[in-house]
């Protein structure tokens, strides 16, 4: 069960899509950095903090194990799964559906002449609206939800380092899978250094897929920026591509692992 459960955790598919768009954004090395210091500063406590409980109080031990191992096996959390997955799948087909529309919208006509179509229907222009409507355009611009997209994108094209550490500090190791290898490893019977070792290098496993290109530009920078431009350069180009097939990864993963303790 632990070795599927790091495994699953290390190719988590949401993991890897947010590192490739980590990767899309300038900087991508120091974005890379920048969310695995903020991974690591969230999962060394996360991890460390019960293991003592667990020492300090033994009869904890049993309860722990008796709530991680019912929770996993417990069909109500596979319902609860397999209902994050459809959930997924949905946003997944929403946004296909709305990339190829868009995409449509600039594709040529039959007899050679430019689309007329436009990328967005919502967006007004000057010879489709009234010109009593004129005012209305920088209400809209001024709708929260508008501000928020362009605050979003800002921040996304920045190239701040404050976004991807705070992605990191968010996106910790889930609490009963920490409780569950924490009880495990209690169970070895294994001296407290050697626990505490195992803890760490749990938590260094399941961010191999930061860890490994990191020690790569440590060992041969040249070569790593190299091909970490030329990802970039090519997720930047499909980063909505990138979105579609991770939020759709994720789907499949949640619903087959809820299928799968049904």
């Amino acid at each position: 069960m632990l070795l599927v459960l790091t495994l699953l955790l290390t190719f988590d598919p949401v993991r890897l899509g947010v590192v490739l768009l980590l990767i899309s954004r300038p900087r991508p090395v120091s974005n890379l950095l920048a969310y695995w210091v903020g991974a690591m500063a969230v999962s060394v406590p996360y991890m460390l903090v019960p293991l003592i409980v667990l020492h300090l109080v033994p009869s904890f031990r049993s309860f722990a194990q008796r709530v991680a191992t019912g929770t996993f096996a417990s069909p109500t959390v596979h319902h609860i799964q397999i209902g994050i997955g459809v959930l997924a799948l949905s946003i997944a087909a929403l946004l296909a559906v709305r990339f190829w529309t868009s995409q449509r919208a600039f594709l040529p006509a039959p007899n050679g002449a430019a689309s007329t179509l436009v990328p967005d229907s919502n967006t007004p222009t000057a010879t489709s609206q009234p010109q009593g409507r004129a005012q209305d355009a920088p209400a809209q611009g001024r709708s929260a939800t508008g501000r928020f997209r362009r605050w979003a994108a800002n921040t996304w094209e920045s190239g701040s380092l404050k976004l991807p550490l705070v992605i990191g500090l968010a996106m910790g190791p889930p609490p009963l899978s920490v409780l569950l290898v924490l009880t495990t490893i209690v169970a070895s019977g294994a001296a407290i250094g050697t626990q505490i070792s195992l803890a760490f290098a749990w938590v260094f496993v399941i961010f191999a897929v930061v860890e490994i290109p990191l020690m790569s530009y440590l060992a041969t920078p040249a070569k790593t920026q190299a091909a970490l431009q030329w990802l970039h350069d090519w997720v930047s180009a499909h980063r909505r591509q990138v979105l579609l097939a991770t939020v759709a990864l994720a789907g499949v993963a949640m619903l087959a692992v809820g299928m799968s303790g049904k």
